[in-house]
Formats: C-alpha cells, structure tokens, sequence
C-alpha cells in the first residue's frame, strides 16, 4: 500500500509556482497535486495545525473550519477526495488568536492519528513532503511516522522516501524542484520504552488548579488498571526485544483495555481545553506514557496472535511465536534455547514438573534460585521459573509456585517483571 502524508502550515497564503517533480511539471500552490499524479498513493494524509482555525465558538467549531477551508482549496488545486486531514494542537501567539498548551502534545496526539491511519499488513510504501510544513510540526510528524514505521517493519516490508523543494525567494523563483532528501527501506525498530507506573505520567498539568488535577487523575480508571499492570505490560515490550516466547505468549496484552486507556486521556484532556475569544488554552498536556501506550496499541496489532494470552505452550508455538516476530541474532538464539529445551526434557514426564526439579532427576546441578541473566541468556525459559510436561510434545508454562529470588521466596510474577523491568531501566 502506498500513503503519502505531508505536514502543512498555512495552505491559504501559499503563491502559484511551478513545481518539477522528475519528468513530471506542475503549476500551482501546493506540491500535493504532482505528487499524488507521480507516486499515485493509495491514501493521502495532510497533518496541519489547529492554529489556522478561526472559529472560537468551541473546539470543534475550531477544527471544523480548518477541515471546512481545507476541502475548499483540496477542490481548487484538484487533489484527490482521498484524503485524511490530521489537525493537530498547536501553540503560539497569531493575529487571530492565541493557542497556549503544551509542545509535545502535537507529537502526542500526531503519533494516535497516525497509529489509526497506518495499516498493519502487507508491504507498506510510505513518502512524506515536508515542503509547505511549520518547522516544529514537521518535525514532530516525521519522528512519530518513523517510530510507527520502525514497528510496522517487524512483520512487513517497509520503505519509506522524504521530499523536500528547493527554497521560494520572492520575485527571484520561477520553478522549484522538489528533491529526495531521504530514501530507505525501514529498519526493524520494536517498543523499547517503558510505560510510567504513576496516572500522572500519561496526563501531565499545564495551567489547571493542583487539587482539579488531582481529581482528573484519580478519576482515570483505565489508566489506573494500566499503571496496576504496568509490570506485565512492560514484561510484554521487553520480551520482544531479548526474544522471549514464554513470555510474549503469557502475558500478550489486552488490546480493548488499551484502546480504552488511551480514549480515557484524550476525554480527559478535551475536557479541559478552554475555549474563549480568539483563545485557546490547553490546562492538561499529554504525558510520554500516552505516547508509549499508542506505540504499545500499534505494536499489539502489528504483532497479532489469536488465542493469547493464555498460560500453557507446545515448543511448537513457541518455536511459531520466535519464527514470527523475532528477528535476526534473537531469532537465532531464542530457537536455539528451545532446543535445547527439546532435547533434555526427551522423555515422557506424568504430567507437569518443575524444570528445575527434572534437571536433578537427571542427575543435574541447577541454580537454586532465580539468576537474572539466565533468565536472559535463556529466552525466558529459566529453570526454577518454568515447569515442563512431555506427553508425546512437550508443553511449557510459568509455575504458580513461589521461587526463590535474591534468597527470598516470591512470586513468579513479580519475579519475571522485576528482572524485566531492571533490564528495560525502569527503576
């Protein structure tokens, strides 16, 4: 699929020019027009700011007339209808109006629109022009489409190509050249930051009263079962990056529950948005945990399973799990250590046994407690944590049995997400 997506700042102000695209030529306003007749995209994105609006009877008014102008001058260039208008929050001070609020919100609220419009199967073609984009906007976008594009390069091929045209000098330019700047095809890049345990880490305070804060964040419901389990789910990020099946397969996160969190901030933050003459003023601002929660949401589908989670695996779908969504050095490794699972559990065990326990039956020595680093150099699949069972194929799962760690009993669980967490930063 190809998607063509732009960052745009005020379209309304833009001269007519010739534009140069390979052999192609066009005359107009925007660079929309010869791209869409030379790559021919399937979808178009235009990401642009709400500052353009001038309609402050409320929010929506707002964005409804940027949306509104935007089809207008899409008609007068003769864009194709095919066309996603992502309206951003901006911030500054303009002859119309004032927009106050936190920066990063437009990377935020950019990386959630974006997540939605980018698909998750099949070869993804994807260019981006940047010629008519506000310099931080443009830069927001670009860092959020390629962090996407890093997860959606896990299980398809993605490339990815940047535009950018020569400078306008008024009076002086009669064509502009619009120029590759960047070509490539996308690199794997997996999740690899941790979601915050604190509400307030996914909705942070601009301008709002400390105790109306406090209220919002303790009414977050959904993001208080997410911060309760922020443990596993943080468990889930990392098992992707050490190749870790077990895990991946036990403790594959709940999509609905995500999809709600993330609906739960943006209410939240919408709510508090205060719309006055020629005044915007954002009191909350979208927390980094926001962000890691949409990359999670678009890591889920992009990495999609039926079945899971669930407790209880054949080798066979944890060899699937590695063969699947593990890549490169760790694929080998992973695949390696199932193996070597498969070879030492060889026969028949009369139902589960802890591997640690069939390993001294076999005449074996193993660690009594819980090593972290064995845990790692093992794909997840460490003695004293797993309990095995051959009954022709072999099946593995965590034990419900306390462990020792650091000399201490403890429960699995928060065995596996302690040395998970320690091993992502997470302190």
């Amino acid at each position: 699929m190809k998607i063509l997506v732009l960052s745009w700042g005020d379209f309304e102000r833009w001269k007519e020019i010739r534009y140069r695209f390979g052999d192609e030529t066009s005359v107009g306003p925007s660079t929309l027009p010869i791209l869409q007749k030379a790559i021919k995209p399937d979808w178009t994105v235009i990401v642009l700011p709400d500052t353009l609006g001038r309609d402050f009877e409320s929010l929506e008014a707002l964005r409804e007339d940027v949306r509104n102008r935007l089809m207008g001058f899409l008609d007068r260039i003769g864009a194709g209808r095919e066309v996603d208008a992502i309206i951003v929050p901006g911030i500054g001070e303009f002859p119309h109006g004032t927009f106050r609020g936190g920066a990063m919100d437009t990377y935020h609220y950019t990386l959630y629109r974006l997540a939605q419009v980018l698909p998750i199967e099949g070869p993804l073609e994807v260019h981006f022009d940047s010629t008519h984009g506000l310099n931080y906007i443009t830069l927001l976008t670009y860092r959020a489409l390629k962090e996407l594009l890093g997860i959606a390069a896990m299980t398809n091929r993605v490339t990815f190509t940047a535009y950018n045209s020569d400078p306008f000098v008024p009076g002086i330019t009669r064509e502009l050249t619009i120029n590759v700047i960047e070509k490539s095809e996308v690199k794997q890049s997996p999740l690899n930051e941790a979601l915050p345990s604190s509400r307030k880490g996914y909705l942070g305070n601009f301008a709002l009263p400390g105790r109306e804060y406090g209220s919002v964040i303790k009414s977050m419901e959904k993001i208080g079962e997410v911060t309760r389990g922020a443990g596993k789910l943080n468990a889930w990020i990392a098992s992707v990056i050490y190749g870790l099946p077990l895990v991946f397969g036990a403790y594959y996160p709940d999509g609905r529950l995500l999809e709600e969190a993330l609906d739960e901030v943006l209410s939240a933050y919408s709510e508090n948005i205060r719309v006055s003459e020629k005044r915007i003023e954002r009191a909350l601002s979208l927390g980094d945990g926001f962000g890691v929660l949409v990359k999670l949401l678009y890591q889920r589908k992009v990495l999609k399973m039926g079945g899971l989670p669930k407790e209880e695996f054949s080798l066979e779908e944890l060899g699937e799990i590695a063969e699947r969504f593990f890549k490169g050095r760790i694929r080998e490794s992973t695949k390696t250590e199932l193996h070597r699972l498969t070879s030492s559990v060889k026969v028949n065990t009369n139902g589960w046994i802890r591997y640690s326990e069939f390993l001294k039956m076999m005449g074996k020595n193993p660690n009594p407690q819980v090593d972290p680093r064995n845990f790692l150099a093992h794909a997840g699949l460490e003695a004293n944590l797993i309990e095995v069972k051959r009954e022709g194929e072999l099946y593995v799962r965590y034990t419900g049995e306390k462990v020792l760690y650091g000399g201490t009993p403890a429960e699995p669980e928060k065995v596996i997400t302690a040395v998970l967490s320690k091993a992502m930063g997470v302190t």
